[in-house]
């Protein structure tokens, strides 16, 4: 038996959820060869093959899936594996992008509305996109020729579809526009992409009705293929439903009973992403969530969630907006009566939810006079200019319309309490994801450099929500499974090579709220198809092993 390399001596966690096991890895044509746990065999294959890593005192395990990543914006550019590294130094082999209803494919043919769509992606991108490719197949073609540092699976995304279809028109589609939308995405599905996902909270999402989304939940059941929801609202009280001071019901809860429901309706296997219960007084809300949505998978439906081991996560600017202002918004930023009404909401809203617009950190500013603002809150840069906090937030949107790129805390929890953040990363029905928007403007989430070293260092280690096993099974096995993903997440004969290689003792994400970007510690090697694009650490950005993952 030849190879082309021999991991030996590992402590191998298969991605499975079966407990760990002492063995060595025969690698050959970028898929795994053998599973050995023979001395002799080990010793006859050392002799012949020409790379042999020993991994003694190491664990070996598949390489980790983001399972909601948004790098489909970033992978067509040609410096893109600088821009991508830290994902490879945290053990990241493989991405599942097209999230929250953003994705460069599918669109339209020679729509008229790509400048709408690259304007309103401007936050996800290194540098606007030409957006030609209209196909999936074409996309995932042009990033296998050009190279690919990891691997990519692809959502199909209802928001960019539709602004490619309808531009800025957010009423219920026609009947011809909506079928040619399912002509669109159903081929999108037949060319690999692995599911549909839908953004609620940002435009043009928030904006469709039941029954339209209910069309692309259908595309997806009928091909048997996922449905990842970005929720209407994160909050208990949100601006994407009319304001109504003594509603008792927690708009969070009625965004999510209303996904649940098309679910049970449809019968789509759907994902929740980045389960989220955001500010201080939405926070209890989590319990009644977690029994929504388990009662809803007793009753027969195919439900999960996703998370990120942090209590800030990133976003654009513009979330903050009700669904009123969003609608022409440029011109209800020149229009003093709607910025007094926006003003009013707001402090109503903070109110009630126990988060504010002082919990937003700028990221990117997204125009060069907010560059100077960088890495502040928004209560910091409200004193720069002089105004309130609220002043200084529609300045700054309105400057960058839209681009502005933002860290906002109080997700889950915050520093000194992660009580609901750690309920739900050892939940069942969760898996993890990063969730970040990754280029080289401005600063970056942490979750860019930390989440999967984080998830074994402090929640299996520190605190032991769940044993090794569980966490690598979540990051890989089990998350391949979920978008139908049948060669990878596990270490087994004629799987391909896609494997981390840490230092159990040494693993650790060194990120903080003062340090942002800093790089983890114990990712010794990381293996993509075969070939090593991880050495002591460090991403080698020459290697371009990815492959474009058709399901």
């Amino acid at each position: 038996m030849n190879c082309d390399y021999l991991i030996k001596n590992g402590t191998i966690v298969d991605g499975s959820g079966e407990k760990a096991f002492y063995g060595s890895l025969a690698i050959k044509d970028g898929k795994i060869l053998e599973v050995i746990n023979n001395s002799a065999d080990l010793e006859a294959l050392e002799k012949s093959c020409p790379n042999v890593l020993d991994a003694g005192g190491l664990i070996v395990c598949p390489g980790f899936i983001d399972m909601h990543s948004h790098a489909d914006w970033v992978l067509p550019q040609q410096d893109h594996p600088s821009i991508i590294a830290p994902l490879l130094e945290q053990g990241v082999t493989t991405v599942i992008a097209g999230n929250c209803g953003y994705s460069p494919v599918p669109l339209v043919q020679n729509s008229p509305y790509l400048n709408l769509i690259r304007e309103a992606t401007d936050f996800l991108a290194e540098r606007p996109l030409d957006l030609n490719w209209g196909s999936t197949a074409s996309f995932f073609s042009d990033l296998e020729e050009k190279g690919l540092a990891l691997n990519l699976a692809m959502l199909a995304g209802h928001g960019m579809l539709r602004f490619s279809m309808l531009g800025d028109n957010y009423a219920y589609p026609e009947e011809n526009s909506l079928t040619e939308m399912e002509s669109i995405i159903t081929s999108s599905l037949e060319e690999g992409a692995c599911g549909i996902s839908l953004g609620l909270g940002y435009a043009p999402g928030i904006f469709s009705e039941i029954r339209e989304l209910e069309r692309f939940a259908g595309c997806a059941r009928r091909h048997d293929k996922l449905l990842t929801v970005h929720l209407k609202a994160y909050t208990k009280l949100s601006g994407a439903y009319p304001l109504k001071l003594f509603a008792n019901k927690p708009h969070n809860l009625k965004a999510l009973r209303a996904m649940l429901e098309m679910a049970k309706s449809t019968g789509v296997k759907m994902q929740i992403s980045h389960m989220l219960f955001v500010g201080s007084k939405t926070w209890p809300t989590a319990e009644q969530a977690f029994k929504m949505i388990e009662e809803t998978v007793d009753s027969g439906a195919d439900i999960a969630f996703d998370s990120f081991p942090y209590t800030c996560g990133n976003t654009t600017v513009y979330i903050a907006y009700p669904a009123w202002f969003l609608n022409n918004i440029e011109q209800n930023f020149k229009n003093r009566f709607a910025r007094l009404r926006l003003k009013a909401e707001i402090a109503i809203i903070e109110s009630q939810i126990g988060f504010g617009l002082k919990d937003f950190q700028v990221l990117w500013g997204g125009h060069p006079e907010n560059e100077q603002y960088e890495g502040l809150f928004f209560d910091e840069i409200a004193r720069r200019m002089g105004c309130s906090v609220t002043e200084a937030y529609l300045r700054v949107s309105e400057t960058s319309l839209g681009k502005t790129l933002c860290l906002m805390h109080k997700y889950n929890g915050d520093e000194a309490n992660e009580e609901v953040l750690r309920e739900i990363l050892s939940h069942r029905l969760n898996l993890f994801e990063t969730d970040t928007i990754l280029t080289s403007r401005g600063l970056r989430n942490p979750s860019s450099f930390g989440t999967f070293p984080r998830i074994i260092q402090k929640y299996h280690k520190e605190l032991n929500l769940f044993t090794l096993e569980e966490a690598i099974s979540k990051l890989t096995g089990k998350s391949a499974g979920r978008f139908g993903i049948k060669d990878r997440g596990i270490v087994t004969r004629g799987n391909w090579a896609d494997l981390v290689i840490f230092d159990y003792e040494e693993v650790r994400d060194n990120t903080s709220y003062k340090e942002l970007e800093r790089q983890p510690s114990g990712i010794k090697h990381v293996f993509i198809n075969g070939k090593e694009v991880v050495k002591n650490g460090h991403a080698d950005q020459t290697v371009l092993a990815g492959q474009a993952i058709r399901v």
